[in-house]
């Protein structure tokens, strides 16, 4: 997939240069290929970083996680184009000098640089949300019964369908329509929303503390107050979860 994007993206640099610049075929193609191997080898790197680090996680973080793998990606790309230029123009491949383009040149290959990054995170969101595993057994009660609680639950990942134990959740943290169950085996992320894990799990056990988070109160190993009215939790795989105030005093209502 990889190299298939990477042919289009020569391809579509060197249509460009050769008819817009006037170029022979072979100048077009070296510059094509200058501009076409930073994006390849960058928009890897931000597309892994993107879904194996950003999706699913609290909006505030995916924002901040944008920017900055964004910058980096721009500035490095025209790092490298500029490099591979002076290369391709220079004396030879270890003589050769790297000037930056004019201002304006330099603003707008830095425009299509954030662009292109903006295409590569959409891709990478689309393919999470394919790739994440789904909820394919629930625990749903018959005409007239109370709803039941779920014990264990299974979900799709690929072409398994792995078991999940509602008792060894830690927490989970909800994103949009996904969540992220946090086990001491791991994390794995879920394509079901926070709100369906609430409505599904044993309120007994298991507390919406945020807007975004549901602990197992048999998980948590110490509380301490965290100020203004709210908790923080040391939960028993080494992760710490503040409440709301809000959250704190139904942990309270409930403990109490």
């Amino acid at each position: 997939m990889a190299i298939l994007g990477g042919g289009l993206v020569l391809v579509a640099y060197t249509l460009t240069l050769f008819v817009a610049r006037d170029l022979t075929v072979g100048d077009a193609l070296v510059a094509g290929a200058a501009n076409a191997v930073p994006t390849l080898v960058f928009g890897i790197v931000a597309w892994r970083l993107i879904v194996n680090h950003v999706v699913g996680r609290a909006p505030a973080i995916q924002v901040a996680a944008h920017v900055g793998i964004g910058a980096g990606f721009s500035l490095l790309s025209y790092w490298l184009l500029m490099v591979l230029l002076g290369a391709a123009t220079g004396m030879s491949a270890t003589e050769f000098d790297v000037r930056p383009f004019p201002s304006r040149a330099t603003a707008w290959q830095l425009l299509e640089n954030v662009t292109i990054y903006g295409l590569l995170a959409v891709h990478a969101y689309w393919y999470s949300q394919r790739q994440a595993p789904g909820l394919v057994i629930g625990g749903e009660a018959d005409a007239g019964e109370a709803p039941r609680t779920l014990s264990r639950f299974f979900i799709r990942s690929g072409d398994d369908i792995l078991p999940i134990d509602v008792a060894a959740i830690v927490s989970i943290a909800g994103a949009d329509d996904y969540a992220e169950v946090s086990t001491h085996a791991g994390r794995r992320l879920v394509r079901m929303t926070l709100a369906q894990f609430e409505a599904a799990l044993d309120p007994a056990r298991f507390i919406r503390v945020h807007r975004s988070r549901i602990v197992n109160v048999e998980m948590i190993a110490r509380a301490e107050p965290a100020g203004d009215g709210r908790i923080l939790l040391h939960m028993s795989d080494g992760e710490m979860v503040q409440t709301s105030r809000t959250g704190a005093r139904r942990l309270r209502d409930h403990v109490i």
